[in-house]
This record gives C-alpha cells, sequence and structure tokens, in this order.
C-alpha cells in the first residue's frame, strides 16, 4: 500500500543515520517509557519505532513481540509527516489504515495515537506510537500527556547524541600521557553513566485523586524515591523528600494549577531515600469532569545525569582541555564584566597577553609531549603566581592571557607582569631533559589603554609584539608610541606590496671565494630594493616584511624569478659564475609545492640544477610543518640543487639537523668571524664548526670576512669558501660579467689587492 514520503527525506534519513543506533537493539531505557505510556492511557501496547529508507525498527517497545515493520505498513509513515500528535480514533474506519495487515489482522488496531520524535524541527526520525484494538477518543490533555511523553523519548535521543559527540571529541583529542589518562577514565566514567541510563529509564507516573485525597504511583516513582513497590504513597511522603523552598515551590504551582486549570513544568531539588540529591522534573496536567477539577497527573524524571552532563559539556566548550584553564570565549566573558565592574567602581583592569618563548624550539625538537609538558607546567605557575580574584586563560598555541580584576594603581600591572617572569623564568626537568617557561608579556591596564575588551586586548598584543622584537623575556607596557609603530609597520607591508607590483624589488650578488685557490666558485643573491625617492635600501629597511607570510610569498617569486633570468643571461654570454645561492623563507615552503616550482624555474631557464643554491636558516628548519621542509629540501637534493644551512651555531640543535636534513654546506655566521683574530672563543667556535665539517664531508663557508687577517686564519684551520666585503660589496647582476672577467685569483689568496666593487 502506498505511504507517504516527506519533502526532506534525504536530510531526514541522515539526521537519523547520524544517530548510529538503527543496529545497536532495543534501547532498555526507553521501554520504561513505552510501560508508563500503557499505564497512563490505560491501552496494551507502545512502541518506539525509528522509519528507516523501508523499514521501521522498534527501538523499545511494550504489549508486542515484534521487532518492527516494513514502511509500507508502519503508522510511523503517517506520523512523521507532521510536527503535531497523530490521533487515528478508528484505524477501520480511516481510508490510510483500513486495509494496513496490522488493522485486518494481529494485533487489530483500531485506536492509535503517534507522536513524531524530532532532534530538530521538521526532521521527525520516527514516533512513540501507542495502540489498543477498541476505538477510541482523546481529550486534549490526553493528547498533550502524549507529547510530552515523546518529549522524554526525544529527551533521551539528544542525551544520546550529545554523549555520542562527547565521546568522539574526547576520541580525538590528543593531549599528554598524563591527561589521556584523565581523559581516558572521564570516557570511562560516561561509558557508564549511559549503559545505568539505558537501563533505567528514570521516569515515573503520579496521580492524585481529588475526591478521595488519594495518591497513585507507578512502579517509576518508587525507583526514583528509592523506595520499595506496594507501599501506599501518601502526599506528605511525596513532599518530604524535597527541600523546604522546592516543597513550597512546588505546592505554589499546584495550587495555582488547580485555581487556572493550566499545566505545569518545573525542575527541583530532590533527595531519595538513600539520601542521594538528585534533580528531577516534575510535570502537572488537570482533568477537568462538569467543569471541576477532579485530578492531577503528570511525570517525575530524574534529569541528574542529564544536568551533569550538560555542565561537563560547558566546562568542555569553555575551557581548554590541555590545561584545564578558562579558553579564549570564556576569558573574554570575563573581561566583559571585569570592565563593567571597574567603570561603575572607578578601579582599573589589567590584562597580561604572555608568550613562551621557546615552545616551538622544544614542540618541533623534543616533540609533542615535551610541548604538552611545558604548556601545563606554565599554566600551573601562572595559576600560581596570581590572586584568587585573578583569571588565567589560555588562547591557544602558546598564548596566554591573565585578567587582572581589580587593580588599584596602574603601575600594579606591570609590577606583576615582572612577578610572573621571574616565576616562569625558572627551569624544571622533562624526562631528564632541562626546559623553560622563559616568556615575553605585553601588558594593557584599562581605562588608559582601552575601556572595551576588543581595544584592550589589541593594544596588549602590540605590547607583545614589542617585548618580542626587544629580545624575548621581558615584559613591556602599551603606549601610544608603540600604536605608531605598528601603523608604520602596516605602511611599510603596503609600500612593499607597491614596490614589488612595480618591480623595485631586485638581487644584487656578493662573490664566494676559494680560500684555498682563490677562485670564485659562486654568488649568494641578496634582496635589494630600488626605492624611486631614498635609492637603493637594503634588508634593513624592508625586512620586517618578511613576517608576513604573504608578502615573503611574494618577494621570494621575485627573487627566484630574476634570478634564473640573471644566471641564464650569464650563460648564455659564456660566463662561469659557478652558482647562485638564494635565502628561501619558511613561508615559502609552507605553501607547499616548492620543489616543483624551483625546478620548473631552472628546467624553463635552461639551467642544470647544479647552479642553484638553496640557502635555509636553523629558524626554518624549527618552524611548524618541519616535516615538509625536510622532504622539500631532500627532494631539491636528490634532483641536484645544493643546500646551505645558513647562520649556523646561532640557533637551536643544530647538530641535529646536520643529522636530519639534506646539507652541503655549512654558513659560519658572521658574528664568530668579526673578532676571531682577538676572541679566543670565536676563534675556538670556528675551529670546531670548520672540523665538524670537515668530518661530515660538509663544505664550510665563513660570512663576514673583512680582512686578510680573517681570511689567512680561516684558510690556515681548513675553511673551504669566504664570503665578505674583503673580496666585494654585492653588485647588480650587470657587473657580474665585468667582475668574473677582471678577478685574480692570486690577489684573493693574500698575494696582491682584493679588486673592490660598490653597491
Amino acid at each position: 500500500m502506498a505511504y507517504p514520503v516527506p519533502e526532506n527525506e534525504a536530510e531526514r534519513l541522515a539526521e537519523l543515520h547520524a544517530l548510529e543506533i538503527m543496529d545497536s537493539g532495543p534501547s532498555v531505557a526507553l521501554e520504561g517509557v513505552c510501560l508508563l505510556s500503557r499505564m497512563v492511557l490505560n491501552v496494551p501496547t507502545a512502541c518506539i519505532g525509528l522509519v528507516d529508507r523501508e523499514r521501521q525498527l522498534f527501538k523499545a517497545k511494550s504489549g508486542w513481540d515484534a521487532d518492527g515493520t516494513s514502511r509500507e505498513h508502519s503508522f510511523s509513515a503517517w506520523t512523521i509527516m507532521s510536527p503535531d500528535v497523530l490521533v487515528v480514533p478508528d484505524a477501520s474506519k480511516d481510508p490510510r489504515f483500513r486495509d494496513n495487515i496490522y488493522v485486518t489482522g494481529e494485533p487489530h488496531i483500531r485506536f492509535y495515537v503517534g507522536a513524531p520524535i524530532a532532534l530538530r524541527a521538521g526532521l521527525n526520525i520516527g514516533s512513540l506510537c501507542i495502540f489498543g484494538p477498541e476505538p477510541r477518543q482523546l481529550s486534549a490533555a490526553e493528547v498533550e500527556l502524549v507529547g510530552r511523553l515523546a518529549q522524554i523519548v526525544t529527551d533521551q535521543f539528544r542525551f544520546h547524541e550529545a554523549t555520542r559527540r562527547t565521546k568522539r571529541e574526547l576520541e580525538h583529542r590528543r593531549t599528554s600521557q598524563n591527561l589521556l589518562e584523565i581523559q581516558s577514565r572521564e570516557l570511562w566514567r560516561r561509558q557508564t553513566l549511559l549503559a545505568q541510563t539505558e537501563r533505567l529509564a528514570r521516569v515515573g507516573g503520579w496521580e492524585f485523586d481529588i475526591a478521595n485525597n488519594r495518591l497513585t504511583w507507578s512502579d517509576g516513582m518508587f525507583s526514583i524515591y528509592g523506595l520499595t513497590p506496594g507501599r501506599e504513597p501518601s502526599a506528605d511522603i511525596a513532599l518530604s523528600h524535597f527541600p523546604v523552598e522546592a516543597r513550597h515551590q512546588f505546592q505554589r504551582k499546584l495550587e495555582h494549577a488547580l485555581r487556572t486549570r493550566e499545566p505545569f513544568e518545573l525542575e527541583l531539588p530532590f533527595v531519595d531515600a538513600q539520601g542521594r540529591h538528585r534533580i528531577v522534573r516534575k510535570t502537572c496536567e488537570v482533568e477537568v469532569e462538569d467543569d471541576k477539577v477532579v485530578r492531577a497527573f503528570g511525570i517525575l524524571q530524574d534529569v541528574t545525569e542529564q544536568k551533569e552532563s550538560e555542565q561537563r559539556m560547558w566546562r568542555m566548550a569553555n575551557h581548554d582541555a590541555l590545561t584545564g584553564l578558562p579558553n579564549r570565549g570564556l576569558m573574554r566573558e570575563k573581561l566583559e564584566a571585569a570592565l563593567r565592574r571597574a567603570r561603575r567602581s572607578g578601579k582599573h583592569v589589567g590584562v597580561l597577553l604572555i608568550d613562551i618563548d621557546q615552545f616551538k624550539d622544544v614542540n618541533d625538537t623534543l616533540g609533542h609531549d615535551a610541548g604538552d609538558a611545558l604548556l601545563i607546567e606554565a599554566a600551573g605557575r601562572l595559576s600560581c603566581s596570581v590572586s584568587e580574584v585573578d583569571v588565567v586563560a589560555r588562547l591557544g598555541g602558546d598564548e596566554f592571557i591573565v585578567l587582572l580584576s581589580r587593580i588599584e594603581n596602574p603601575t600594579d600591572g606591570l609590577l606583576v607582569a615582572q612577578r610572573v617572569l621571574a616565576v616562569l623564568n625558572k627551569t624544571f626537568v622533562y624526562r631528564r631533559t632541562s626546559l623553560s617557561c622563559r616568556s615575553s608579556i605585553g601588558v594593557a591596564i584599562s581605562p588608559d589603554h582601552g575601556t572595551d575588551p576588543s581595544t584592550l586586548l589589541k593594544n596588549a598584543d602590540i605590547a607583545l609584539y614589542r617585548a618580542k622584537s626587544s629580545g624575548r623575556g621581558v615584559a613591556v607596557e602599551y603606549n601610544s608610541r608603540m600604536q605608531q609603530a605598528t601603523e608604520n609597520r602596516v605602511q611599510l607591508a603596503e609600500r612593499v606590496r607597491l614596490a614589488l607590483q612595480r618591480g623595485e624589488f631586485t638581487p644584487y650578488y656578493q662573490p664566494k671565494v676559494s680560500l684555498s685557490t682563490g677562485a670564485i666558485v659562486g654568488f649568494e643573491a641578496l634582496l635589494r630594493w630600488r626605492h624611486p625617492r631614498k635609492g637603493l635600501l637594503g634588508p634593513q629597511e624592508f625586512g620586517q616584511a618578511f613576517e608576513d607570510p604573504h608578502l615573503a610569498l611574494l618577494m621570494g617569486e621575485r627573487l627566484l624569478e630574476v634570478v634564473m633570468r640573471d644566471m641564464r643571461a650569464w650563460e648564455a654570454s659564456g660566463c662561469d659564475f659557478g652558482h647562485v645561492a638564494i635565502n628561501v623563507s619558511s613561508a615559502e615552503f609552507a605553501r607547499g609545492e616548492l620543489p616543483e616550482r624551483v625546478l620548473s624555474a631552472l628546467d624553463a631557464a635552461g639551467l642544470p640544477p647544479e647552479r642553484l643554491t638553496v640557502e635555509v636558516t636553523e629558524t626554518v628548519f624549527l618552524g611548524r610543518g618541519n616535516e615538509v621542509v625536510r622532504q622539500s629540501l631532500r627532494a631539491l637534493n636528490a634532483a641536484g640543487v645544493r643546500i646551505d644551512l645558513d647562520d649556523f651555531g646561532t640557533g637551536y640543535a643544530s647538530l641535529t639537523h646536520l643529522k636530519q636534513f639534506p646539507v652541503d654546506r655549512i654558513k659560519i655566521d658572521r658574528s664568530f668571524v668579526h673578532d676571531i683574530e682577538h676572541d679566543i672563543d670565536d676563534a675556538a667556535i670556528v675551529r670546531a664548526v670548520i672540523h665538524l665539517g670537515r668530518s661530515l664531508g660538509i663544505q664550510t663557508v665563513a660570512e663576514g670576512v673583512e680582512n686578510e687577517a680573517q681570511a689567512a686564519y680561516l684558510r690556515d684551520n681548513g675553511c673551504d669558501h669566504g664570503q665578505g666585503y674583503l673580496y666585494s660589496q654585492a653588485m647588480p647582476a650587470s657587473r657580474v660579467p665585468g667582475f668574473i672577467r677582471n678577478w685574480s685569483a692570486e690577489r684573493a689568496t693574500g698575494r696582491g689587492p682584493v679588486q673592490q666593487v660598490a653597491e
């Protein structure tokens, strides 16, 4: 027989299957609702049916042994077509059902009432079905009661949905080992709680006959009260389990309902016979005969677990899973409240924005467990270093915030920040490794630095930027001059963007010389800005622009494009320039497909890969996504592109990088070369790096060679190549061929004056 199909059938089926309950078997928890439905309406059969594409599955039933029906013969197929309760007084006379096999055959349905079940409006996934073999009419109160019973079923499905979502979120949350153990215990507790909830419906029905002053309970009521069924209940017993105020509240509501005949529902604290404190939801309807209230009846549901689950979900939504601290959303609410109080009281509110300086180093070199341990330790120290009225939150990553809710003097904010720094600077040991929570702090105080959350947080962030750019490990309070510096950075970025569009950036080339033979082995491409008014500008004038990943990408693309063009021109003219080294930023690696772009550019220029060298600083190695960096460098190296490790010795865990990454040359930083003649420590470091490179089969290049004495020392100790003003400043591409033609290897090895080219 034909049956209707909702217009949103696909969406409705998706909602049903998303619950993942179709194959989980009947629900014991919902069978109590079916039993209660039979008792309340005095009918032989009730079931909870979920309507699938071609079948109806009974998730719970009472009075019928079937596990389900076809959708074609299900009454639920009609019930889900409307948000209203469907009442069929006599199915044998209803054209929709008179030929139904369950009307003409067992169980010979005549009377049927069904209430749709929907977790979200318009998506009815099934229905609560109550039916019997005798025709029957329902009162409006009874129809309302069926709707409330269906709401209990809906609440159970919502609880299942929320618990399943919570379990899935917990399963995907990566935390440290200790936190995982805590979450595992919490997950076990949730699973146990869910099993208990499914075994116990935790719902009961009650009825009070006003004429006879008689109270009647279902077995579910006795279970909630913790009493033995069969005992005659009384109003005094029923009320005695509620605290005094809750008892009075219910009595006032009941008296009002008897007077106005209006139903009510309320949640109340409750103490069962075993002394356990619970929360129950109590409903009440009144029955009227001959314009007189004769009976009050309703449902009592234990909603303690539901409320506790909602509280846990609220905590998960508003707290950081790793540290347990409030998250960004909750902190903003607390900041708004603190600012409102401050406006009324005339006090100050302080914001300390905190960034852990070495978190990325620790996380990327020692692993996520060490990084998590660092964050947990920092959270604990921050919480212990401020007063009880202050709030500590984690904003995400390695960034924390301290809200100083009530400070008397604007200068107190910086004093607290200094105290916090002292606490964070102390080292701790994690798996035999000494770690530090050393941090930088930006301070902003209301109302001097802002009277609303957005302004205060923005200015604290500006102060934090200044603290980090000032060498890190310090606390800086915001002032208006910092805003100007921020605006200058924004303006610089805009000017750089415009200069890139106009082609004003171009590479200059500084030669690299063999210290043993004096021959030119290659050049390093150094980006310069031909400013239309200021002339030629070095990186000290535009280096901040590299902090913008998008601009860093554009400048990297510009450098690669022009270097390829210059090398192709030199090669076409027969100029043997060796190789050209270009610096590659972390943004270029993060973008992905760096090997493809570089090798494609070489191929388009008709140049062999050996002509190009990629220089990478340890900052790039240490950045997030260093696995992408490693794979990219290996692909380039395998194709013939050489890899130089720049500024060696100034970063973190350099020896680790020599092992993990393909490195052909080590560049000794100019800071070690500058005083090599006079500083025995610098000299020792340079010798150690040269010997390390020789042991690993890696060439060494000294940067910043400015005089012959430095070159001689490097040459005598076995350094392979030198680069610096002793040989030449960086020059435009047009001068490179002439420079190479006029180059004297003899002079470069100290046996004559060295050619100089002004930049």
